[in-house]
């Protein structure tokens, strides 16, 4: 079976590890690259599981750090090795690239691709499309995936929130910051998460920061429980 999956977040990554063992993949990421902008919490909290996805090397290089309650890493670079193991298995990736159109021919699924490196649009026939990313979410140019007349079907998504995110040096993190979520990492920076605007300014700005809509359970904000959703969505049975 041919599976195209929309949008390169690492729910997609995870699902198009397992699908790749059986199925011909491909990950279709508006984007110019998966990854980048980083916009989750680099959170783990068993690190067993998380072991179980990379190699040694690819561990030593992510550079887990011990929290109270986890453990913390980039999570940009967490995607990029998933994207660089799941290219090993054989799935194809279409960056910079948006679908225009998307119809049903014969149990057929046809999605017309245009692209910044294509001076025209091209046609790629699969038998299932599963979306991940959100398609309420503006691309580069402000532009969007169009999928009608064919709906593709949706990975379950989160009720969300508006969430910020911003790195500092550890050395500035003082008791008065209020973060709902603090994660140290390796590299001696520690990421502050608050649902909202944040109320605190670090001594030396914001080395990073992203906003991004997550679940407003900061128990879901972790490797482990994107884990858990990608192997509930597996479980379902799928009818051609």
């Amino acid at each position: 079976m041919n599976i195209v999956l929309i949008g390169g977040t690492i729910e997609a990554l995870l699902v198009a590890e397992h699908y790749s063992n059986d199925h011909a993949v491909s990950i279709i990421e508006i984007e110019a690259e998966v990854g980048l902008p980083s916009v989750h919490p680099g959170r783990v909290i068993d690190i067993d599981l998380f072991r179980s996805y990379f190699s040694e090397e690819q561990l030593e290089f992510l550079s887990m750090h011990a929290n109270s309650d986890g453990w913390g890493c980039r999570w940009d670079w967490v995607l990029k090795h998933l994207a660089a193991n799941v290219a090993r298995q054989g799935v194809q990736f279409f960056t910079r690239t948006r679908v225009l159109s998307s119809t049903k021919q014969d149990e057929r699924i046809i999605l017309e691709l245009n692209s910044s490196e294509r001076a025209t649009p091209i046609k790629l026939i699969t038998d299932r499309v599963i979306l991940f990313s959100d398609p309420s979410t503006d691309g580069p140019g402000g532009r969007n995936h169009h999928f009608p007349p064919f709906q593709p079907e949706n990975f379950h998504l989160l009720p969300s929130v508006s969430w910020f995110g911003g790195t500092v040096l550890s050395k500035d993190v003082d008791g008065s910051h209020s973060a709902e979520l603090v994660i140290q990492r390796a590299d001696g920076m520690t990421e502050l998460w608050w649902r909202g605007s944040p109320p605190w300014k670090p001594t030396h700005g914001f080395i990073e920061q992203c906003t991004n809509h997550l679940s407003p359970d900061v128990n879901h904000l972790s490797f482990d429980s994107v884990v858990s959703r990608v192997r509930d969505f597996l479980e379902k049975p799928f009818k051609l």
